[in-house]
């Protein structure tokens, strides 16, 4: 072990360094690196060359949506399904290519953030302050991110200046908004640049009362009611730090607080809800150093520390603590050469849960290292190639895996790239499966997919300019964890669960300037999910090859975006299509059609620009859920004023 700390030690002051040992300070030469994808395969490129399809959801694509979460966000791309348990703040949760949040991996600036205790990522957590894009890939990549990556990934990348110059940039900017069920938002957020430091700080903090109307079907008919039990007030601060110490050596510092008190009014019956309330404390905190020896070779190096904390109270019957802590230490090593690269890392994570609903041995120490590569065999054919291995001391357990992929250009004159690629992926188990008090089974093994994706970009301009996307993603899972009754009527988890998941995604994109002063944006997608459970968890079981619930079996999203002088126009539909509720697939839940939109107003006045943005929420005032006994909430408006100096 101590060998071991000597070895990253070295690995981290190398990094930092390294150009003082290599260049006496006269011949430093300075390198750059710009703002590119490195999401699917860690390395630099256009989404078009991945091997895999990778969605680009840029800083005006977030600023043109309505709300203020992530969740916000994600619910407007087409290869996303949304689960929500009622508005802001209430759980959300995603699902990519048919499967659940515990099988889609979220990063952080590259960091991990799925919770060791349940494996899933609450999206309502997460505010869109500072976020400058969001990268979506989407199939499953454990063969670099291991536990976690089955069905696809989503990479969070906050705002970083990512330039050094000698001038000062300063910008400060408050918002201020007020809207439906008496909710009201203020922020404020600051940026500095001088010379090698850069500093961002934001600060927000939204309440209301919540109380939102909607129908109840009972059986004397529909009667509109308002839901009860669902007040909140949330808090965000985070700061955003760069030092460089020169163009090839940057320091980044990420640190975000989040706190939300809200009442949570569960499962819609018809009677008073209980008196539940749940707070959410989440610390994370990313340290990240990056050494450009040469264009040819990058040593890159990243700390976190992630402190969450959850209380959860029905009074007087129920009040659960739930304290994750996690620390992680990752370091790469990228090599460039003229027609292959390799990136290769290791990481360490030490997680550990303290629950008065969890046993106290909910500790792990993750080791693993992986090898990642692509070679350019000709001008338009590249392959790709990725193996890791994971060490649970926990699971007492090692999860090898590998992917191969390519992505092929078979015209030089037609704008036209095949990608496909295959691989296997796992989950690892996580605290509540293996530690729940009196219900957990230590004894589980981590889930594994086998993976097969494939697929085709091109971009069309013989009347308008149309870029086209087709994808096809299949998915064979086994050995998933499922809760079953045991003989002591309490339920415990088993691998026992298997599924498969073929997911068609068509998209459209057509964006162009037709004049100077006017931006038009149509974006379209197409997603048909098959995703069935394809074994028997007993004989004669009703289950067997029954759609996985709340899966839709079809969705359609469109988007609209008019830019025209300083007015701007953006509309969101969502059609949802049929799904079960339960696992016989004997309670179908209805399709429902959504529209959202916005409008904004752009002024400037010497330096200072101003924003309002009013915003509308199912603008045809449709009564749906997404999960039964949650209802979402009727028409719905928000008016925002931003200033920016």
């Amino acid at each position: 072990m101590i060998r071991k700390t000597f070895g990253l030690l070295l690995i981290f002051l190398l990094s930092y360094f390294g150009n003082s040992f290599c260049q006496s300070n006269d011949s430093i030469k300075f390198y750059s690196l710009s703002n590119i994808v490195v999401t699917a395969t860690k390395f630099g490129m256009d989404p078009k060359y991945s091997p895999n399809r990778i969605e680009i959801i840029n800083i005006k694509k977030i600023e043109n949506s309505n709300g203020n979460r992530l969740a916000d966000i994600l619910n407007n791309s087409s290869s996303v399904f949304i689960k929500s348990y009622g508005p802001t703040p209430s759980l959300k949760t995603i699902s990519l290519n048919g499967l659940g949040a515990e099988h889609t991996l979220i990063l952080l600036n590259g960091v991990k953030i799925n919770s060791f205790q349940n494996g899933v990522v609450d999206l309502s957590l997460i505010p869109i302050e500072n976020i400058e894009r969001i990268e979506i890939a989407n199939n499953g990549i454990s063969s670099i991110y291991g536990s976690e990556a089955v069905g696809g990934i989503v990479n969070i990348i906050t705002n970083f200046n990512n330039k050094i110059g000698p001038e000062k940039n300063f910008s400060l900017k408050g918002n201020f908004g007020y809207g439906s069920f008496n909710t009201s938002r203020f922020g404020l957020s600051l940026d500095n640049r001088f010379q090698n430091i850069s500093v961002g700080v934001y600060y927000n903090n939204e309440k209301s009362d919540g109380n939102f109307e909607y129908y109840f079907d009972s059986d004397f008919g529909q009667a509109l009611k308002k839901r009860e039990n669902t007040a909140y007030n949330l808090y965000d601060l985070g700061i955003n730090s760069q030092l460089f110490f020169d163009n090839s050596r940057i320091l980044n510092i990420y640190s975000a607080y989040s706190y939300q008190n809200k009442q949570v009014p569960g499962i819609e019956t018809g009677t008073p809800p209980s008196r539940t309330n749940q707070k959410d404390r989440n610390w994370n905190n990313i340290i990240s150093f990056e050494n450009i020896f040469s264009e040819n070779l990058v040593i890159k190096t990243n700390l976190s520390f992630q402190n969450n904390l959850m209380n959860y109270g029905i009074q007087p019957v129920i009040n659960s603590y739930y304290k994750n802590i996690v620390t992680s230490f990752s370091p790469e090593l990228q090599i460039k050469f003229s027609d292959f690269d390799l990136i290769t890392g290791y990481s360490f994570i030490h997680a550990f849960l303290k629950s008065n609903e969890v046993e106290d041995k909910s500790k792990r120490n993750q080791h693993a290292i992986f090898f990642s590569g692509s070679n350019s065999v000709f001008n338009n054919l590249k392959f790709f190639s990725s193996v890791r291995i994971d060490h649970f001391s926990d699971l007492r357990r090692n999860a090898l895996t590998s992917r191969i992929g390519l992505n092929f250009k078979p015209f030089e004159k037609i704008d036209l790239n095949i990608r496909a690629n295959a691989g296997n992926n796992f989950r690892a188990p996580t605290f509540n499966d293996l530690y729940w008090k009196e219900s957990g089974n230590p004894n589980l093994k981590p889930e594994h997919s086998f993976n097969i994706e494939a697929g085709l970009v091109s971009s069309i301009a013989f009347l308008i300019p149309v870029q086209i996307e087709f994808n096809f993603t299949y998915i064979n899972a086994k050995d998933k964890i499922v809760w079953i009754p045991q003989r002591n009527l309490l339920w415990s988890p088993i691998n026992i669960a298997s599924s498969e998941s073929r997911n068609f995604l068509l998209n459209f994109v057509y964006s162009q300037h037709l004049s100077e002063q006017l931006e038009l944006e149509l974006t379209s997608g197409i997603n048909f999910i098959n995703s069935k459970k394809t074994n028997e968890s007993f004989q004669g079981d009703p289950t067997k090859n029954k759609y996985l619930p709340y899966l839709p079996l079809e969705s359609i999203k469109l988007g609209l975006m008019i830019d025209y002088k300083n007015l701007g126009i953006n509309l969101f539909y969502t059609h949802t299509g049929k799904r079960f509720s339960d696992f016989e697939n004997k309670k179908p839940m209805g399709t429902f059609n959504i529209l959202d939109g916005n409008l904004t107003f752009n002024t400037s006045l010497w330096e200072i620009k101003s924003t309002l943005k009013f915003e509308v929420n199912n603008i045809t005032n449709t009564n749906y859920q997404t999960i039964s006994g949650y209802p979402m909430p009727l028409r719905n408006f928000f008016l925002t004023l931003s200033i920016n100096y």
